[in-house]
């Protein structure tokens, strides 16, 4: 089970984006409808209730003028439930008609009385000491005109409700209409590692940003697909071109053997098998050992660099290269303090491997290394020697790997100045070979000067 499949099953279903709009437009305009519906149909009732007490307050102009009276003529009439009047003297019935209203204490009451709603005004406005007149009209129709008021308002709230999902449907159908188009033209991707057309909508704010995420997106995923291709290639061509390096000696090593083993050498012959072997072995072992530096060095990265004292790194490695290379001078010339952020060890590997380049192949007796720190931004490392000199058509290709200039002595690995160029590109900079001062040439690295974080010199090493 791949991981998309994993990740399909474990995220569910979903829906579209058209849906979730036109649902959320339908959501809100059913909170909206909701309170309103419920504003409206109070409001309704209240003003239900109101005429009613507009309808209790014109009858009781009439009958409270002569209470007892009125209410004898509504008796005579005969049964009415369209209006109830009773008439109370401390507490006692001095006259009702058919339908007894309940004591009330004065002011305006909703009750039922025998299953059907009721208005009552209950007043003691005009009467004598101790005397309540209550009159009542039946809520029914009021209710029924309220319910049926109701009705209409929440049909209209379910109409409206269903409007905005439908609005929101089609009008989100356009709002979404530039991330539908961004996922095709995603989708759209040939997935090569080829770089293509960066994806472009308008319309949305939010579209365009995610799409100019996805640019980004996209770019850094060609970035390393690119980064990766070049690496794999590097390591298939670092590969071959080591192993046809190694074979030679490899083989004469082999031969050798196979001479040992074969033919009854005299004394003198054995040495001289053993000494080429020695030899052999001795080239075998230069060219692991500086393969394994410029493979170290392609694992480096921006944290490995810490501040560094240049001068101190040119000191050390000056009097090294004199106590291993005793025919060889050395002079230096160094600003007094230079410190930069860079790797001390890649440093000293490089300034080492131009120094023994110098006294081995270049055969010189006297060298000048020189670091000052330009105007323009750089540090420039420079090696001056008076060997034997690279011709000019040369000079460009002796940093290749595993290439030795038409001047070089023999058993050296061809990787010395490859590794120099390395680490000058590791640190941002380049190397390159120019006319000398002391008659051989001169080997140049120019880094990019970049501020220490340390105020406090440093030793070269990490801090």
């Amino acid at each position: 089970m791949t991981w998309r499949t994993r990740f399909l099953r474990r995220r569910g279903r979903s829906y579209s984006l058209r849906t979730r709009v036109a649902a959320a437009a339908a959501l809100g305009a059913f909170i909206i409808t909701a309170v309103l519906s419920w504003v409206s149909v109070q409001a309704l009732e209240r003003n239900n209730i109101a005429h009613a007490d507009q309808e209790l307050t014109l009858a009781s102009r009439v009958v409270l003028l002569q209470p007892v009276l009125a209410v004898g003529l509504l008796s005579f009439v005969g049964p009415n439930q369209d209006i109830a009047v009773t008439v109370r003297a401390d507490g006692a019935v001095l006259a009702t008609t058919s339908m007894r209203l309940p004591e009330l204490t004065p002011g305006s009451h909703t009750l039922t009385i025998d299953g059907t709603p009721w208005r009552v005004l209950t007043t003691a406005a005009n009467q004598p000491a101790g005397h309540l007149v209550s009159l009542g009209i039946p809520l029914t129709e009021a209710y029924r005109t309220t319910a049926d008021q109701r009705r209409w308002v929440l049909g209209a709230a379910g109409l409206a409700v269903a409007a905005a999902a439908g609005l929101g449907w089609v009008f989100g159908g356009r709002a979404v209409r530039p991330i539908a188009e961004l996922t095709r033209q995603v989708g759209a991707r040939s997935g090569t590692g080829e770089p293509e057309a960066p994806v472009d909508v308008t319309g949305v704010r939010e579209a365009e940003q995610l799409a100019e995420a996805i640019n980004s997106l996209l770019y850094r995923v060609h970035r390393a697909q690119a980064a990766t291709a070049a690496a794999l290639e590097t390591a298939r061509d670092f590969a071959a071109v080591s192993a046809h390096e190694l074979r030679t000696p490899l083989t004469a090593m082999r031969t050798d053997l196979e001479v040992l083993r074969t033919l009854d050498l005299d004394e003198a012959q054995r040495a001289e098998i053993l000494a080429d072997l020695h030899r052999g072995q001795g080239r075998v072992e230069a060219t692991l050992s500086a393969l394994e530096r410029l493979a170290a060095g392609e694992l480096v990265d921006e944290r490995d660099h810490v501040d560094t004292d240049v001068a101190d790194l040119v000191d050390k490695a000056a009097h090294d290269a004199m106590r291993h290379f005793p025919e060889l001078k050395v002079s230096i010339d160094t600003d007094p303090e230079l410190i930069t952020r860079g790797l001390p060890a890649g440093l000293r590997l490089a300034l080492d491997n131009a120094l023994a380049n110098s006294a081995r192949h270049g055969r010189a007796t006297r060298a000048l290394v020189s670091a000052h720190r330009r105007p323009d931004g750089f540090v420039v490392i420079s090696v001056d020697d008076n060997g034997d000199g690279i011709p000019p058509e040369e000079r460009a290709a002796v940093f290749d790997r595993f290439f030795r200039g038409s001047r070089a002595g023999k058993g050296g690995s061809g990787l010395g100045l490859a590794l120099v160029a390395q680490q000058a590109q590791l640190h941002g900079g380049r190397a390159w070979f120019d006319d000398g001062t002391l008659g051989g040439v001169r080997l140049v690295l120019a880094l990019p000067d970049r501020p220490p974080t340390l105020t406090e010199p440093s030793d070269g090493r990490h801090p």
